[in-house]
């Protein structure tokens, strides 16, 4: 079955369901069980263990004190699925896309909290729903991932500054993707009634007659899915992938072609993508929670389900959830060096009830130690306050992945990790100072102007995120009849299969700053070059085992010229990079 190639990521066992913050009350669900499986029926009514996909999901939205679902899906299937629904569940029946986008309209008025809006026969786990459902950083938001799920068919996005700022539908293409959205939407309360216009003027445009760019768009789309399919059959019996200049009349076999008619028929009725584009396209705020090393699938056949099950029944659930405490961002030291263990020790953390914000004051309260140490200018307690000032950090990473691993997110909190990871920098700075003139050796001029220079780091690097989240939530959009979302595309890159000798179409020349900034990004690509641009920007592991191992080694005079030095090559290569983007805008 083509349709859930590259759907890995499962459990072994069972996972105790951990706490999570309590939802908004009113909390309501409308899924789409509008998607034929092979062989015709919902696909939503495929069998899962003792139950169904459905029932499966319905189950989860429970756990997770979803207060009400409402499951839209066609009057042929209406009797496969309402004996699936439980006391808290609702069926309504809709002939075609309007009646769907009416139908939400109408749930969404009803409605006074937020609105989960997605695919009735997502496979998914709970902690997948909850990291969207309960993360209170999320008002409005997505499920995505950066992982090759469900590709060529899922629908791509591409997201700046942990912002969607395009969506792909079957009407609509996103230039230069990096992320595939899952069919999990949030919108929260403040944004129902924008949703709501939204969804009326969509409803408008697909009752008919669409407008003739969408039918090119998604025309054009079942052209690539059809070369998709087609060269995937030649690769998978043994066969080299034909020249891309020969695959426009390559034939299917039965079972690929009512593949490729049950997806541009599902694309028609698809609106669960179409609300996203939409709302991004109006300018709201969409979030992102990302899927990480955790399961999802959309299976669509009984053998699908089989290839489901089989995955999650050889994965670790548990050691999947803990992975994805570990910031996916965090510099090289922290990644290699202290994530490693720290994760299990917020585990441990969690499970005895501490918080975050516990976790943050006793990581201050070893810093300040850590100070006191290098304040005594003897090796002894440069090297103890070197120890400590590590054991300082690794509470400082446990403190987030503790939060991440319980859920328990606030503003309080992240003021305050921010503030004293400030604190204890710059008291480990005095102390070292300190240290140095009771050796005879003072470095007072070192540490005042290795302060400024960190001060100044942290004042650009708290104002500039801001700034581009400003320019983020002003950036113009298209309007909603318009495909594409901007004048220029890049790269068939919506749904492109990528296959095998598959070249990009020409591109119009771009300024030198454009040119630049994008032969820069092209490093990206490959990991070693991104972790030793993590290594040069000098994040805070990185500057924190330089102070460690040169305090303890050498003197602080070492100590501080280390910082000057590698924080000031630092400072130019963001500056340099943040004003090429600029320029490149």
């Amino acid at each position: 079955m083509v349709a859930n190639s590259g759907q890995v990521v499962g459990t072994a066992a069972p996972v105790p369901a951990r706490a999570l913050p309590p939802l908004a009350p009113a909390t309501t669900a409308v899924l789409f069980a509008t998607m034929a499986a092979e062989g015709g029926g919902p696909a939503a009514a495929l069998p899962w263990e003792d139950g169904t996909v459905l029932g499966r999901l319905l189950e989860q939205f429970a756990d997770l004190g979803v207060a009400r679902v409402h499951v839209v899906t066609r009057a042929a299937w209406a009797p496969a699925l309402e004996p699936l629904l439980g006391a808290s569940a609702r069926l309504h029946v809709s002939e075609d896309a309007a009646g769907d986008l009416g139908a939400l309209a109408r749930l969404a008025r009803a409605s006074a909290g937020p609105l989960i809006v997605a695919y009735g026969e997502i496979v998914t786990q709970r902690e997948v729903l909850a990291g969207l459902l309960a993360d209170p950083r999320i008002g409005t938001g997505v499920l995505t991932t950066t992982r090759a799920l469900a590709r060529p068919f899922a629908w791509r996005t591409r997201a700046r500054a942990g912002k969607v700022v395009a969506a792909a539908s079957s009407y609509h293409a996103v230039r230069v993707p990096n992320a595939t959205f899952l069919g999990v939407l949030k919108v929260g309360a403040p944004d129902r009634v924008r949703l709501i216009e939204v969804v009326e003027r969509l409803t408008e445009l697909v009752r008919g007659p669409l407008p003739p760019a969408w039918e090119e768009e998604l025309a054009a789309k079942g052209e690539r899915w059809r070369r998709w399919l087609a060269v995937t059959a030649i690769v998978r019996a043994g066969g080299e992938a034909p020249p891309p200049e020969a695959r426009d009349d390559l034939p299917l076999s039965p079972v690929d072609e009512a593949e490729l008619e049950r997806r541009l028929a599902h694309a028609r009725d698809d609106v669960t993508a179409l609300v996203l584009v939409g709302l991004v396209r109006a300018g709201t705020s969409v979030g992102l929670s990302r899927l990480r090393g955790l399961f999802w699938a959309r299976p669509l056949s009984d053998a699908a389900v089989r290839e489901a099950r089989e995955q999650i029944e050889d994965h670790d659930e548990a050691r999947a959830l803990l992975d994805a405490t570990v910031k996916s961002s965090d510099g090289f030291f922290t990644t290699f060096f202290v994530s490693p263990y720290s994760k299990y020790i917020a585990r441990w953390a969690a499970r005895r009830g501490l918080t975050p914000n516990q976790v943050t004051l006793a990581s201050i309260a070893v810093g300040v130690v850590a100070a006191a140490g290098f304040a005594t200018g003897e090796r002894a307690g440069l090297v103890a306050g070197a120890v400590l000032l590590q054991v300082a950090f690794t509470l400082d990473c446990v403190d987030g992945q503790l939060a991440r691993y319980t859920r328990t997110f606030s503003r309080f909190g992240a003021w305050l990790d921010s503030i004293f990871d400030r604190t204890k920098e710059y008291l480990i700075f005095a102390g070292l100072a300190i240290g140095a003139s009771r050796a005879g050796d003072p470095v007072w001029g070192l540490a005042t102007a290795a302060l400024a220079l960190q001060t100044t780091r942290h004042a650009v690097d708290f104002s500039y995120p801001a700034i581009r989240r400003q320019r983020l939530t002003g950036i113009a959009q298209p309007p909603i009849e318009e495909p594409l979302d901007g004048p220029r595309r890049a790269r068939e890159a919506n749904d492109d299969p990528e296959l095998p000798g598959e070249a990009a179409p020409p591109e119009e020349r771009l300024p030198l700053s454009r040119r630049v900034l994008a032969a820069w990004r092209r490093g990206d690509h490959s990991r070693r070059i991104v972790w030793v641009k993590k290594i040069v920007a000098f994040p805070i592991g990185e500057r924190f085992a330089a102070l460690s191992l040169t305090a303890a080694l050498f003197s602080p005079r070492t100590t501080f010229l280390v910082l000057l030095a590698w924080g000031g090559f630092a400072a130019l290569y963001i500056l340099s990079g943040r004003l090429l983007r600029s320029l490149a805008r």
